[in-house]
């Protein structure tokens, strides 16, 4: 009994390891291993070799019972074929038991995509330097959110107005920058040529003067002296009792002290996370008055955008650093406004003719 849960987690581990190998995306394997998890809760001590298409079926209608969508579920039997799939490579199984199992088909939604106007509505409710900067590269080059993230001033180019990314399964291409892009980058950066582009905004700490027990005290944090905690040091000092000590001689006394103190906030070099930056993207949303904007969503239209525009459809996929032609098809909307021109300039009813009287 205990033999069949430790062969189950075993297997479990190859595949992940097997994962790792093949360079899968860290949010791709983190959901394999919670549906895994999942379906070796469910299975209990049945063994993974022995399982067959019923126990598939039963699984997923097990998921089912407590709530899960068809969306949902064809998620989780698509991670459970290609389980299978890793396991009867190996050997370990004769044929792939998830592969007997067919779904209803699920449609996709026509994901948002935003218009142009939306896009300049975005950029005008941006209210910081960074927002604009984050703003105008996720927009300008399509990159995706751990490819902004992780970017390094290093990587970019100013003067050729281009940026080196990587993105999934280790790949690096190149992105090209719009002007105004390159311009809220410059000013965003100040100058700045190295570390990660999107940093926490750090607030630049301030030496304090207070009065405690009839003292002018002063208070600061010294950035250059750490106590033996490893923390930095935070200072307090008397400067004078109040009735022989005016306010004005207290905060020169204090100033004088700050001359050999270190009050600039050090910036760790470490990129600015993830959730932050889907959590910026959404508030600069909500404040230009859209239901929900994400990375993805900025993504979409700089694809749309680009195809409106005539971009040929080769052209961006190689910027979305797709793998297939069918992945950009599905990132591309086509607007009203270019159907709405193509029956102009193509119809035969759309071109100029005269009626004959």
């Amino acid at each position: 009994m205990r033999s069949s849960v430790k062969t189950n987690a075993r297997l479990t581990k190859r595949y992940d390891d097997w994962m790792i190998a093949l360079h899968y995306a860290h949010n791709t394997r983190r959901y394999a291993e919670k549906v895994l998890a999942k379906f070796n809760r469910f299975l209990g001590t049945r063994s993974i070799p022995d399982v067959t298409h019923l126990e598939i079926r039963g699984f997923l209608t097990h998921l089912a019972s407590f709530g899960a969508t068809v969306e949902t579920t064809y998620r989780h039997l698509g991670v459970l074929r290609r389980f299978y799939d890793f396991l009867n490579l190996g050997g370990v199984v004769s044929y792939v038991p998830p592969r007997l199992v067919r779904m209803k088909h699920v449609k996709r939604a026509d994901l948002p995509v935003l218009s142009e106007p939306e896009v300049r509505r975005l950029l005008g409710a941006t209210r910081t330097l960074r927002e604009r900067a984050i703003l105008e590269f996720i927009y300008g080059t399509g990159c995706r959110l751990r490819e902004a993230s992780h970017l390094r001033v290093e990587d970019i180019s100013f003067e050729n107005r281009t940026a080196r990314v990587h993105g999934k399964f280790g790949k690096t291409r190149i992105v090209f920058l719009p002007k105004t892009t390159v311009r809220a980058l410059q000013i965003y950066l100040a100058g700045r040529t190295s570390g990660y582009v999107f940093q926490e905004d750090r607030p630049q700490q301030k030496a304090s003067l207070t009065i405690d027990g009839g003292y002018w005290v002063g208070r600061w944090v010294d950035y250059g002296r750490r106590v033996p905690s490893g923390k930095y040091a935070v200072c307090r000092k008397n400067l004078g009792v109040i009735e022989l000590v005016s306010r004005q001689t207290a905060h020169e006394k204090l100033n004088e002290l700050l001359t050999s103190v270190t009050l600039t906030r050090p910036v760790p070099d470490r990129p600015l996370t993830n959730s932050a930056i889907l959590i910026i993207i959404n508030n600069i949303g909500y404040r230009a008055g859209l239901k929900y904007v994400g990375v993805h969503t900025l993504r979409r239209s700089f694809a749309t955008h680009l195809y409106d525009h005539g971009a040929p459809i080769e052209i961006i996929k190689a910027l979305l650093g797709h793998v297939y032609l069918g992945t950009t098809l599905g990132y591309t909307r086509l607007s009203r406004a270019r159907m709405a021109r193509t029956v102009d300039e193509s119809h035969p009813l759309g071109l100029p003719y005269e009626i004959q009287s």
